[in-house]
């Protein structure tokens, strides 16, 4: 299916109320037993931003993860039929996310590509733009700093921190996704905490950002 055919089925229509209402499970069910443009146009809009973040800290460029969602979604309107309901909907997605990632990571790397990360500190300056200058002025240099140090991790690494602390899962949950154990999880996070510990804190960022964040603390409780 081309884009445009895509996004014709994802914006075909207005999504009525007791669609919006629904459950994932429910929407998968419905767009699969009778081809709902609303249905899938749901699960579009309440995973779109989702995706496209997740895919943008791991890839590091705007228009791979813009090309990673397009991916993700094609391949869910495609594969729906055979989705068996053994994890819940949102990690089903979530792995295709990160799987699809890692594969345009590495296919950037590559053709050499330099990731930059000018474009993630422009959406961190331009979000906080409306926040006093005065408060906003130190969180905002070091979400810089976080973004810059987190482009220069692994893709395996990035996945991880980025399901964990900016999308909010639970280790089980970033397990399922990425298909490892608990353990594994654990580990790859201790790494990247150890390695943006050094970064940010050479910095002088450490304690700003472990208020905010929590990314620095691998205590035996976090880790």
């Amino acid at each position: 299916m081309e884009q445009s055919a895509l996004l014709c089925v994802i914006t075909d229509g207005e999504v009525k109320a007791q669609v919006a209402e629904a459950t994932d499970e429910a929407l998968v069910k419905e767009f699969v037993r009778t081809g709902s443009k609303g249905a899938f146009a749901e699960l579009y809009y309440r995973y779109k931003d989702k995706a496209f973040n997740t895919a943008y800290r791991i890839v590091g460029d705007y228009e791979g993860a813009r090309d990673v969602v397009h991916d993700v979604f094609l391949k869910v309107y495609v594969e729906a039929p055979g989705f068996l309901f053994k994890s819940s909907f949102s990690s089903w997605l979530y792995r295709i996310v990160v799987n699809r990632s890692l594969d345009e990571a590495r296919r950037q790397k590559r053709r050499k590509l330099h990731l930059s990360t000018d474009a993630m500190t422009d959406d961190i300056l331009d979000r906080n733009d409306a926040e006093q200058p005065e408060q906003a002025a130190l969180g905002r240099e070091a979400e810089v700093e976080l973004a810059k140090a987190v482009a220069k991790l692994s893709p395996k690494l990035k996945a991880v921190i980025t399901l964990r602390y900016f999308e909010g899962l639970s280790y089980e949950q970033v397990a399922e996704i990425i298909e490892r154990p608990v353990g594994t999880v654990k580990s790859r996070l201790r790494r990247a905490h150890r390695k943006l510990g050094e970064t940010l804190g050479e910095k002088g960022y450490r304690r700003t950002l472990e208020a905010d964040y929590g990314l620095l603390d691998i205590s035996g409780a976090n880790a």
